[in-house]
């Protein structure tokens, strides 16, 4: 008796699978289903991070952290040219939002990526207003203060808090600081 309701439990927990795979039940609901009929014993695949996923959200994390302190070096700590400090920079905002199309393409989170992205711009745009307008700080406010802008719209339209919040906050502060 035993085995055949393993069996239909087998079958039943297989279906619910297959629903979830082919999108035919919302993930929730087959998260549910499949922790019910398990007695939450078997690990759900969507439900938490497996290991494969972890490990690429550690790679994005090194991948992240090491290209913001390369770009920190490059602009801070060596005497290349501008041109070729926004090339370099250019070339890893570009290098950050393929990797961020590779991990969309996965289903796994870029948050991390986006973020250093988005730093990385900020950087540029600031590197490339130094030179160009030498010490004015009008046009570092103005340079902040559209970087702040992108960074809530950007939250806004893909709803990423994060940014929308980041982005508040610096023209806030940035508000503040011009105010003083």
């Amino acid at each position: 008796m035993s085995k055949s309701k393993n069996g239909r439990e087998a079958v039943i927990i297989n279906e619910i699978k297959f629903w979830k795979q082919n999108n035919m039940l919302p993930d929730q609901y087959c998260d549910y289903l499949l922790a019910l009929y398990t007695n939450g014993s078997e690990h759900i695949p969507g439900s938490t991070e497996n290991k494969g996923t972890r490990n690429l959200h550690i790679i994005a994390i090194i991948i992240s952290v090491s290209i913001i302190s390369i770009s920190l070096f490059v602009i801070y700590f060596t005497e290349l040219s501008v041109v070729l400090q926004t090339a370099i920079l250019t070339g890893f905002v570009v290098l950050l939002f393929g990797i961020r199309n590779y991990y969309t393409k996965k289903k796994i989170s870029s948050s991390f990526i986006r973020i250093a992205a988005a730093f990385l711009l900020l950087l540029i745009s600031l590197d490339i207003t130094e030179p160009l307008f030498g010490d004015s700080p009008y046009m570092t406010y103005a340079v902040l203060f559209l970087n702040c802008f992108l960074w809530v719209g950007w939250g806004l339209k893909r709803k990423l808090h994060y940014f929308t919040l980041s982005g508040a906050l610096g023209m806030l502060i940035l508000l503040i600081s011009i105010l003083q």
